[in-house]
């Protein structure tokens, strides 16, 4: 699989489950998909593009084959942003060493204090598939907590040093409904974090770029940019804490805004 041809000037952000790639895969889910990756190739002298998601890059890939995706983006932020890749014309990967400098050495033993507490608290968390594969993000779900525990979970993250994101689960991607999902992550990781980074360093203006989300772990980064809108698909969480959603789901939603601005980064 190649890269799209060219690279930009205008960041554009995606996540990827449920926002780039429907799970659902649907036939007419995936034309609307090749007709984004048309529109993405065409303009590629002008726009950058970057997928920020909670998925692993293994993840990723068997989803892009899923798919029959034909262009990796120019970058890709995954596992909750808490790894960053580069894309080279010819589909290479690197790995932005540098982004995971800043990183604690020790990090799983914090998150492994933290359980410790939580447990003690009588709060259940149940790992989430994969959970540990990734070196900086441990990922846990919650269902049918009531009362304070989410306050207690972040005040046992900054008494550590360490983010965690705290949103509703989408059953649309392959999570339990009724339940939240609980990612820990060093404070200085996470989907906001790495467009901050990718814009520092590669003169990307922030106030320019573009997110697509839809769900909670994806607000961070739509208030980061200058354009950053929920999908009509997302969660309904998600969609009560942010007023920018498309009229359309998906790619088509995606398309909605960006053929709308067109004339701006041409």
């Amino acid at each position: 699989m190649k890269r799209f041809t060219n690279e930009g000037h205008i960041l554009v952000c995606f996540d990827f489950d449920e926002t780039y790639f429907p799970h659902a895969c649907s036939s007419a889910q995936l034309t609307s998909v090749r007709q984004l990756e048309d529109f993405l190739e065409r303009h590629s002298t002008q726009l950058s593009t970057m997928w920020v998601t909670g998925s692993s890059l293994e993840s990723i890939q068997e989803k892009t084959k899923q798919a029959n995706l034909r262009f990796w983006p120019h970058r890709i932020a995954s596992s909750l942003g808490t790894e960053l890749y580069r894309i080279d014309a010819d589909g290479t990967f690197s790995i932005e060493q540098a982004y995971q400098n800043s990183f604690p050495n020790d990090f799983a033993s914090r998150v492994e204090r933290i359980v410790s507490k939580i447990v003690q608290m009588r709060i259940e968390l149940e790992e989430q598939p994969g959970n540990g594969t990734s070196p900086w993000i441990r990922s846990y779900y919650v269902r049918d907590q009531i009362g304070s525990w989410r306050e207690s979970l972040r005040m046992l993250a900054d008494e550590e040093g360490i983010a965690v994101n705290i949103s509703q689960c989408n059953p649309n991607a392959g999570d339990p409904a009724d339940a939240f999902d609980i990612d820990f992550y060093p404070i200085y990781a996470g989907k906001e974090s790495s467009i901050e980074y990718v814009c520092t360093t590669s003169s990307f203006v922030r106030e320019d770029a573009y997110a697509f989300g839809d769900s909670g772990n994806d607000l961070g980064m739509l208030a980061h940019v200058g354009n950053g809108y929920l999908l009509k698909n997302a969660t309904a969480q998600a969609k009560q804490a942010y007023s920018k959603v498309t009229k359309k789901t998906y790619a088509d939603g995606i398309l909605e805004v960006l053929e709308s601005n067109v004339s701006s980064f041409i």
